[in-house]
């Protein structure tokens, strides 16, 4: 079996940077791209996008939104359409940020997040209707951050807390999840700490010394 898979970190969701700058803008989140085919010649393919985006109003706290999109689509040899399953949501998170050392390299952080996910899915009947499922989430997320270079930072957790509500299209009763894995798998983020606007932040204020920077040279000193 050929398997091609690409991750890389474009704009969304459990990453933050090894430290939490006031009056700055977070950019974080994931993509993801995978495709193979298997020894009975089916074909599959899956796609997903995870982008988010927060005002740092503090040295610790973060507000923002966040989205996501994903589909896992398969079909076989010489077939003309795809089974598929596609994803998405959008909601609100809030973040609280710890520097762990002075030199703003080492950071922990939890994340919580709410929202509205839904699913549709292609019917397993040719020509049936689609299946369509809707609801909301929350989840909560503790990690580590590394402050690599300017501003941005690796981001690693071992899971977390997971709540959904959904109910299927037609259907009497919602169903209801909760998950709490910790250990059992490890993510990895990418962050980039954007500043803006023309107020002071402070950097190491976990040691009672702040070192201050103009806006107008963030470019220069503000993100390392």
């Amino acid at each position: 079996m050929k398997r091609i898979i690409l991750s890389a970190l474009l704009l969304g969701s459990a990453a933050v940077t090894a430290n939490a700058q006031a009056n700055s803008v977070l950019v974080f989140g994931n993509l993801g791209i995978g495709a193979s085919k298997d020894a009975t010649e089916i074909k599959h393919f899956n796609f997903n996008i995870n982008p988010g985006i927060g005002y740092q109003m503090d040295d610790h706290w973060t507000l923002g939104v966040e989205g996501g999109f994903g589909t896992t689509r398969s079909k076989a040899d010489g077939a003309t359409a795809w089974k598929y399953d596609n994803n998405y949501q959008i909601g609100a998170f809030g973040r609280f940020t710890q520097t762990l050392d002075h030199k703003n390299i080492f950071a922990f952080y939890a994340q919580l997040g709410i929202g509205y996910e839904g699913m549709t899915s292609s019917s397993p009947v040719p020509g049936g209707e689609s299946i369509i499922k809707n609801g909301v989430y929350a989840y909560l997320v503790p990690a580590i951050a590394i402050n690599v270079y300017r501003g941005f930072a690796l981001n690693f957790n071992f899971g977390g807390l997971d709540f959904s509500r959904n109910k299927f299209k037609g259907a009497e009763n919602a169903s209801t999840g909760l998950d709490l894995q910790f250990g059992k798998q490890i993510s990895i983020g990418i962050s980039k700490n954007f500043m803006c606007g023309k107020k002071r932040h402070h950097v190491g204020t976990n040691h009672g010394s702040h070192e201050h920077h103009d806006a107008d040279h963030d470019n220069e000193e503000s993100e390392d």
